[in-house]
């Protein structure tokens, strides 16, 4: 994991400083707000508010087994919502599972399919729908606040508003969001300076100022339907403290898992905090918010997922095709919209692609032909027939190793990989090297009973090789090279 010094460097991308008014090239305004606030709120059009963690683990918050570290306000959300227990991000690292999040297309069709190469970012091409452009086009303001991840050397090929985005504010590039104390943040198209802050200390916790604006967009934003996107890089390493580790400052454990607690609890606090705000103004009927994560828990920076029991009692870590690398909470709450689904929780299966098709659903938008998704509007409101994936589909293309994910995937850690998840079965591929190919022969498939054994320790591919004929077949069906 790069020190805050790369990170650093990263975030300024080798332009030099830039002075406080500096502009980033483009024709696309600035954080355009206050004008769409002078639109009148669309009847019948619910707000949206996604607040995706990076890293975060299946049982990392309490209502689905943790102990040592605590979570009430992600807990009491759970008990006002509903819990998806099977519930999936796109990918088993954030690039390509946040690229598949947004554009509704899984790894077999998403263009970006891995995290980026250490000399820069892998940007989201131009043109392509976005969960962000289709409510745009819809009457919604848009706003994203936190790590955006597809920047790149300026001039910029892949900013925010150029995906649908009016607002945004938080770190541009994949390895700039490495930093809590970062030296500057973007806004919009401007450079926010955070001055003293150095190394992984500072006056200036970034993810402070980031929620700060993300709840200004909340005031600002009472008039017209809006969809908030709360992408704070908690608890992804490194383990630099917020202000305080609270609870757990005299805890007897080593300092990166008690930095880890904290970056979780205050994570929590930051969710109690949104829902406050939309109470307080007015719009708690009128929003969904789902809280989630964007692949399984890391074991960087010194911490020990283990020690936590992050994964519960699901098998692999961040960047394992099994259960736990991509299985992550999955809460969603709005008292009025879902009041028939309150309090409950379901075992329908679901990934991160499906949500374009969702928000287009509810807000009465087209979803873009295409896509991989299917709308979750019937469960979460509990009226309509809720319609369910032939398959889900998961790639892993090279996205670096650590030794717990290495020790999952035997002395295949490094090896290009696939997965399926269709009815109670779950088969994982591995492909001969590091390179995609064809899932044929030469590809090693294992196959669980996800009904009996979810945490994946008998693979039955021996016993039942007209499933792994069907998997194979699921796997080839949905890669299309890029």
């Amino acid at each position: 994991m790069a020190d805050r010094t790369v990170g650093r460097r990263r975030l300024l991308l080798g332009t030099g400083v830039l002075t406080a008014a500096a502009v980033l090239p483009s024709a696309a305004p600035s954080n355009a707000g206050p004008v769409l606030n002078a639109r009148r709120r669309a009847p019948g059009k619910p707000n949206f508010v996604v607040i995706l963690a990076d890293d975060f683990g299946y049982g990392q918050v309490g209502v689905q087994g943790q102990t040592k570290i605590k979570t009430p306000r992600i807990d009491r959300m759970a008990r006002e919502g509903l819990r998806f227990t099977d519930a999936y991000a796109a990918a088993p690292v954030c690039a390509p599972a946040r690229a598949s999040l947004l554009t509704g297309l899984h790894g077999g069709h998403c263009p970006v399919r891995r995290n980026p190469p250490d000399d820069g970012d892998l940007p989201l091409p131009q043109g392509i729908p976005t969960i962000a452009t289709v409510l745009q086009g819809a009457g919604y303001r848009t706003g994203l606040f936190g790590k955006w991840g597809f920047g790149g050397m300026l001039p910029n090929p892949s900013h925010p508003d150029q995906h649908g985005f009016s607002d945004f504010f938080g770190y541009l590039t994949h390895f700039g969001a490495k930093s809590y104390y970062p030296t500057r943040l973007l806004d919009g198209r401007k450079w926010e300076y955070l001055p003293g802050n150095k190394g992984d200390t500072g006056p200036v916790y970034g993810p402070d100022v980031i929620m700060e604006r993300a709840l200004a967009f909340v005031r600002q934003s009472k008039d017209v339907p809006f969809l908030l996107m709360l992408t704070l890089p908690l608890p992804h390493a490194p383990s630099a403290g917020p202000p305080t580790l609270g609870r757990y400052a005299g805890k007897p454990w080593r300092r990166p898992d008690r930095v880890h607690a904290a970056q979780v609890t205050k994570l929590d606090a930051y969710v109690g905090r949104m829902l406050d705000a939309l109470r307080r103004n007015g719009l708690d009927d009128d929003t969904i918010v789902i809280f989630t994560g964007d692949n399984g828990p890391h074991e960087e920076g010194g911490v020990r997922p283990d020690f936590f029991d992050s994964n519960g009692k699901l098998r692999g870590y961040k960047r394992n095709l099994y259960e736990g690398g991509i299985r992550v909470p999955f809460i969603v709450r709005s008292p009025k919209l879902m009041a028939r689904t309150r309090g409950k929780k379901t075992a329908h299966q679901t990934v991160h692609y499906d949500l374009l098709a969702t928000f287009a659903d509810l807000a009465g938008a087209r979803v873009p032909p295409g896509t991989d998704g299917l709308s979750l509007a019937p469960v979460f409101t509990g009226r309509g027939t809720v319609r369910k994936h032939t398959y889900l589909y998961w790639s892993r293309l090279h996205a670096g190793s650590t030794p717990s994910q290495r020790a999952e995937d035997g002395k295949r850690g490094r090896n290009a990989a696939a997965a399926v998840r269709f009815g109670k079965w779950k088969a994982v591929g591995f492909a001969p090297g590091r390179g995609y190919s064809t899932p044929g022969s030469s590809w090693k498939i294992e196959l669980y009973d996800m009904s009996k054994d979810v945490g994946e320790k008998k693979d039955l591919a021996s016993k039942h090789p007209a499933v792994v004929r069907k998997a194979r077949g699921y796997m080839k069906a949905a890669w299309r090279n890029p």
